[in-house]
């Protein structure tokens, strides 16, 4: 079991009413979900499809004491990345995982591409020449699309940079029906099918190499609580003549480790006030919490707290203005919650 991360949603969410990706639903700057790390040997399910079937995940089981990965969405220009990708207007960033880079039309959403490592490897993908759709709004069940990509990738540790790529994304809306996951049952679901294939041929110590990158992920939207995907099952992998490599990885909203305190124990105890805060912030968390984690808009640790007390006030003078996400910890749980500092 690899505890391999990957942030790779497909960025939109769907209307409860009409179960229909529309322009209403995507994502933006300030989103966020907390995802656990589940048995990244799971199936896929690919063919478990159409309307009104069972994804049967009953038997998924958490790595102990993993904690939870923040995927956030930040403007593009906050990102240290943000050169590779003049174009889009927003980055999709797992906490230690891949970060991608979109942005919103009103008849689709549009990916410039993605940064990502396979065994310490660093790549940066660029669909610079022609961007992937990765939506094509609206979409409910039945619908597919193709669409050509075209760009360039860097491989640092292979001396590698502007080398051309070529591909082809298919996204399918290809099933509808209930999620289980352990013993939680999620119901009125629609699942989005991804598989982006990307070809390039390069030039290493004189020598042309053909190499392949296939992306496949399988996003689970609970249609009538949250626009972000409530599970997902994503994968890379990569093929060449150069170096071969990959891996999958399991995300789930829904707890399915074995634990000490319970995730609605955690809620119970975790608040802030006044929030927005002006002059002060009073952060309450329940006794024995391990840590306390300030982080600003671009994912960056700006204050931690280490065994803190039930009860603690901070003044806001030490942070400027701006949304900011507040993350307790307590033994292999976390949770995450947004404060807004005038």
């Amino acid at each position: 079991m690899k505890k391999v991360l990957l942030g790779l949603c497909v960025f939109a969410g769907f209307s409860a009413s009409a179960q229909t990706f529309t322009v209403d639903d995507t994502l933006s700057a300030g989103d966020f979900v907390n995802y656990f790390v589940v048995d990244s040997n799971a199936t896929d399910l690919a063919g478990t499809t159409g309307a009104g079937v069972t994804w049967d995940y009953s038997t998924l089981t958490g790595y102990v004491g993993s904690p939870t990965n923040l995927d956030t969405i930040i403007n593009k220009v906050d990102s240290p990345h943000a050169a590779s990708f003049p174009n889009a207007d927003y980055n999709d960033n797992m906490n230690g995982g891949t970060s991608l880079f979109f942005s919103n039309t009103p008849d689709s959403v549009i990916v410039y591409g993605y940064r990502f490592e396979v065994d310490g490897n660093e790549v940066i993908l660029r669909h610079d020449i022609d961007p992937m759709k990765s939506i094509d709004m609206p979409m409910s069940l039945g619908s597919t699309f193709q669409d050509s990509i075209y760009g360039q990738f860097d491989a640092p540790g292979f001396s590698l940079s502007g080398e051309p790529t070529a591909g082809e994304v298919t996204v399918t809306a290809d099933g509808t029906g209930t999620l289980q996951i352990g013993g939680t049952s999620i119901t009125n679901v629609i699942r989005i099918k991804l598989v982006e294939i990307l070809e390039a041929t390069i030039t290493i110590f004189g020598m042309p190499t053909q190499g392949f990158v296939t992306r496949t992920v399988y996003s689970y939207y609970d249609l009538a609580n949250q626009n972000e995907p409530v599970f997902i099952h994503a994968s890379i992998d990569v093929t060449s003549t150069a170096f071969n490599g990959g891996y999958s990885a399991v995300y789930s909203t829904v707890d399915v480790a074995p634990s000490g305190i319970s995730e609605t124990e955690l809620e119970e105890g975790f608040e802030i006030y006044p929030n927005p805060a002006t002059d002060f912030v009073q952060i309450s968390s329940p006794e024995n919490t391990a840590e306390i984690q300030i982080i600003n808009s671009i994912g960056q640790t700006v204050k931690t707290i280490t065994k803190p007390s039930t009860s603690i006030q901070l003044d806001t003078d030490e942070f400027e203005n701006g949304v900011y996400l507040i993350q307790i910890s307590k033994e292999d749980k976390t949770l995450t919650k947004k404060l807004i500092i005038k």
